[in-house]
């Protein structure tokens, strides 16, 4: 399974040069430098800016980045609400290329990140907020079903720009300890992000994390393979060829995935929002809502309580 998986979820392995010219391509992320090689193969030459375990959101641009990016014949990346540093100096380093904004993209499936949010934090704190009677007066029926859906691996970094948006006036009073005045402005804030403190950068209410969902990266596929084509049209017989191989590697993974979802699972973060709902699978036992969080105590006491009832068959860290 991780080596099927893994298609999807490609780490910044770089394609092998071929003589002759080659497309000239930046991605951000991993994920999305898998979909591109998946499309063009030994036809690009792929530089991903943002390696495995760096956060998106704190991103800082390398002058070896610039320079690729000033260079690039198309870039790929998912787009502001991911990594908003990148998307505000693309204009005036790339006017060459042609640039997918991978979230702007027709039919891509966007998962409304404060809704999202406001359930994962809902389940993540039921000890204190009885969890149940919450749940059922606070959302709608849709969102029932999918409680964690709005959250992944950069959670951390989320909902604290929320209070750095819109509590810039307040930024001393962080802690949410001895803040009378700040409820009196910001009460409405803090019954739907009571924990904002720990998370750090607007989503502009879209999960940015789609790339978890397989029909995304279906649908990308077909885009990147169609602009592609239309930059380099000797290559289009080489992208279709591509393509039809890629939709297969998909449909195997969602395939094999789908045998999996009736066993429970643990995470060290939320992270598969998008998945979850792609597949129809329940909600992971998370330890933190956010990449890089400790887990207090209860947090931990929760953890152990929930792998005592459904004995998960595996941990995600």
């Amino acid at each position: 399974m991780n080596k099927t998986i893994s298609i999807l979820f490609a780490t910044s392995i770089l394609t092998t040069p071929v003589f002759g010219d080659q497309l000239r391509v930046v991605v951000d992320i991993p994920p999305v430098h898998g979909i591109v090689d998946g499309i063009l193969g030994s036809n690009a030459s792929i530089t991903t800016l943002i390696g495995s375990g760096v956060d998106p959101h704190n991103y800082t641009m390398k002058p070896s980045h610039a320079a690729a990016l000033s260079n690039a014949d198309l870039i790929v990346l998912i787009g502001e609400a991911l990594t908003p540093s990148l998307a505000e100096k693309l204009p005036s380093l790339a006017n060459n290329a042609k640039i997918i904004e991978l979230s702007e993209v027709p039919n891509v499936h966007l998962i409304a990140y404060e809704d999202a949010h406001e359930d994962h934090e809902d389940d993540a704190h039921h000890d204190d907020e009885h969890h149940d009677d919450h749940k059922d007066h606070n959302h709608d029926a849709d969102h029932d079903d999918h409680a964690h859906e709005g959250h992944d691996e950069h959670d951390h970094g989320d909902a604290h720009h929320d209070d750095d948006e819109h509590h810039g006036d307040h930024k001393d009073h962080e802690d949410h300890d001895d803040h009378a005045d700040e409820k009196e402005h910001n009460e409405h804030e803090h019954d739907e992000h009571h924990d904002d403190e720990h998370d750090g950068h607007d989503h502009s209410g879209v999960d940015p994390h789609m790339w978890l969902d397989i029909d995304n990266a279906d649908v990308w596929a077909h885009e990147i393979a169609k602009t592609a084509s239309e930059l380099f049209p000797e290559l289009t017989s080489d992208i279709n060829a591509n393509l039809v191989s890629f939709e297969q590697s998909l449909n195997d993974i969602k395939s094999e995935m789908q045998t999996l979802v009736a066993k429970p699972y643990s995470v060290s973060h939320d992270a598969f929002g998008y998945l979850e709902e792609s597949l129809g699978i329940d909600d992971p036992q998370a330890v933190t809502n956010g990449m890089g969080l400790r887990p207090s105590p209860s947090d931990m006491a929760n953890l152990r309580a929930q792998i005592e009832k459904t004995a998960p068959a595996c941990m995600i860290i």
